[in-house]
């Protein structure tokens, strides 16, 4: 049996033997990705697992030194070959198979990988401080700041204040507002101003245009690194808890189309954990910086 799981900023997911298991631990900036593993072994049916794909969040697009996962795998399931990837190299995979193309990542976090030719690129996935642009952080946090700013007589968005009076009550209450729980707080609030963005709010509908310029702008950075021909048909699929605001993602669709005419956009055939062990096996070499192997 083989063990895959993919390791995200809002919660972890993995699979064993078929069989899917979800947790609400998720990758914390102030503890080691090792650290935050462990905890998610501590939770997981205890078996002797050959293989084990660990798709991760906030490598930036570098896979680091791969022995502390391989041993920490060793330790818990006895796995003795242990694949380390970027997270967004496994959602390509198991969103769009081999095809040429682009896959964005649009949860509280934003990574696109694009591919062609065998050949990979990365944007994005700097994290919620430098990066992660359009995201459900970057909304959420927008959307607060605004009508924090609107309260405090900064701003005057009264439509958002009324759009997001029980996300603003939630932020009162809080003792630290630079805290795990503000953190939250944000990316609970994007749902929020992508839903009043649907609705018509005009603040709400500013902040959703400017998410889903600096989201296409991802995109086609990504795909312009693989250095494509004029010729070339890119496949564009998204992923990720954002991709139900279905007027949201025509947004960036629009805009990706007017700089790309030829993408196809189209569902993703899977998610991460069905891309993570497809990816590992079709390059057991490594993609150099974005996947890498353990053997003991």
């Amino acid at each position: 049996m083989d063990l895959v799981l993919d390791l995200g900023q809002s919660g972890s997911r993995a699979r064993i033997n078929g069989v899917d298991y979800s947790f609400d631990i998720s990758k914390n900036s102030s503890e080691a990705i090792v650290t935050t593993l462990r905890r998610i072994f501590e939770q997981l049916p205890r078996g002797e697992y050959e293989r084990a794909y660990l798709s991760l969040t906030g490598l930036q697009g570098q896979v680091p030194e791969t022995t502390p996962f391989g041993e920490l795998c060793l330790e818990f399931f006895n796995s003795k070959q242990v694949a380390v990837m970027d997270d967004g190299l496994a959602a390509y995979c198991g969103a769009i198979g081999s095809q040429n193309g682009v896959v964005l990542t649009l949860g509280s976090g934003v990574v696109a990988i694009a591919g062609r030719s065998g050949t990979f690129a990365h944007s994005d996935g700097k994290g919620p401080i430098f990066g992660d642009f359009g995201g459900g952080y970057w909304i959420g946090r927008k959307g607060l700041s605004i009508a924090i700013a609107t309260l405090d007589g900064r701003d005057n968005a009264e439509d958002l204040v009324e759009l997001l009076s029980e996300n603003l009550a939630t932020y009162m209450l809080l003792e630290d507002k630079t805290s795990t729980e503000a953190a939250s707080l944000c990316i609970a609030t994007a749902k929020n101003v992508l839903q009043g963005a649907a609705d018509g709010v005009i603040s709400a509908q500013l902040i959703a245009q400017q998410a889903a310029q600096d989201l296409s702008k991802t995109v086609i950075s990504a795909w312009s690194k693989t250095r494509p021909k004029p010729e070339d048909v890119p496949t564009i699929s998204f992923l990720g808890g954002l991709t139900q605001a279905s007027s949201f993602i025509e947004l960036i669709r629009n805009n990706i189309s007017a700089n790309i005419p030829k993408a196809q956009f189209v569902s993703p055939l899977g998610n991460h954990l069905d891309g993570a062990p497809a990816i590992a096996e079709q390059f057991p070499n490594g993609v150099a910086p974005l996947l890498d192997w353990w053997r003991a």
